[in-house]
């Protein structure tokens, strides 16, 4: 039995929860959380121990879930990590390069795993996407399109001191690096956008440079008029031999020396379920970390570049 806990018990720290409990041979033995309320709530579900303090995890847990606001993920992950525990962070795994990098040196260092949640990797549609896109030949370009409504609600009084880029579309960042293999080297351009009047920006238009001469165009907001429709991502890579436009969830448009629009059927997945099993069967020694600490870090040298320029 893989016992885990799980560190944050808020909206997504549950979906954590349910999602170990559809894994054979794990057990969440640990809820933690400073609130006391949301701890017993989260034990409840799952049968573990309501804990309020991450020195009070068992010795014996060999997988937690950080799952709390990106501003703390750096102080638990290294604390976890320093402590002998595998860490699977919530993304994005920090909002600072230097502490990015401080945790890819302590898990190296500790020999302990670090993974990021980026798990929209699991939907179908971008898993055909990366198989597809040898189709397109040499990459040249890639844009993006993100956009979602923002309801001003009293569990998310948090995201405008994160921002756009970090809480809307660190997943997309990180889906050109997994598709494409291809990594940021510079921010040439970044707009911000707060006519919402955050902390951090509402909006964002950025031109990146990539390895292997690779120039990306990406921009992402939030609106206060929209609706969400399961409809709020496009991506275009464009190569020597055409182009491939995804729609998420479900549409794939391939424009090369001919043209399909392929339909790709979204699936009954849960993503959360795919990255924790993946999680479990990497502390277990049954699979390569697919899901490493870099992956994080290369988001947030987006995103640091953005901000030292826009």
């Amino acid at each position: 039995m893989t016992k885990i806990a799980v560190v944050g018990c808020g909206g997504i720290g549950m979906a954590h929860i349910r999602a170990y409990k559809e894994i054979s041979d794990v057990q969440v033995v640990a809820c933690v959380d400073r609130d006391a309320q949301k701890a017993q709530a989260a034990a409840a579900l799952c049968g573990g121990a309501p804990l309020t303090d991450i020195a009070q995890i068992p010795g014996d847990v060999k997988g937690v879930s950080v799952v709390t606001p990106p501003q703390s993920h750096f102080k638990l992950a290294s604390a976890l990590l320093n402590a002998g525990f595998n860490v699977f962070c919530e993304k994005p795994l920090t909002m600072d390069v230097n502490e990015a990098e401080e945790l890819l040196r302590i898990a190296d260092a500790s020999k302990n795993a670090l993974m990021v949640g980026f798990k929209m990797r699991y939907e179908p549609i971008f898993k055909e996407a990366r198989r597809l896109l040898p189709e397109i030949g040499q990459l040249l370009t890639v844009s993006t399109v993100k956009q979602q409504p923002f309801q001003a609600r009293a569990t998310e009084n948090w995201i405008p001191k994160v921002g756009a880029m970090y809480e809307l579309s660190v997943h997309d960042f990180d889906l050109i690096h997994w598709i494409a293999g291809i990594e940021p080297e510079k921010v040439l351009f970044a707009k911000l956008g707060h006519r919402l009047g955050w902390e951090k920006e509402d909006a964002f238009f950025l031109t990146v440079q990539y390895s292997k001469n690779v120039v990306g165009q990406l921009q992402g907001m939030y609106a206060l008029e929209n609706k969400f429709m399961f409809r709020d991502f496009t991506v275009t890579f464009t190569g020597e031999k055409g182009y491939m436009r995804v729609e998420r969830p479900d549409r794939i448009v391939l424009h090369t020396s001919d043209y399909a629009v392929k339909v790709i059927d979204p699936a009954n997945v849960n993503a959360f379920v795919c990255e924790l099993t993946h999680f479990c069967k990497v502390i277990n020694g049954e699979e390569q970390n697919s899901l490493g600490g870099r992956y994080g870090l290369l988001a947030t040298k987006i995103v640091e570049g953005a901000n030292k320029i826009g």
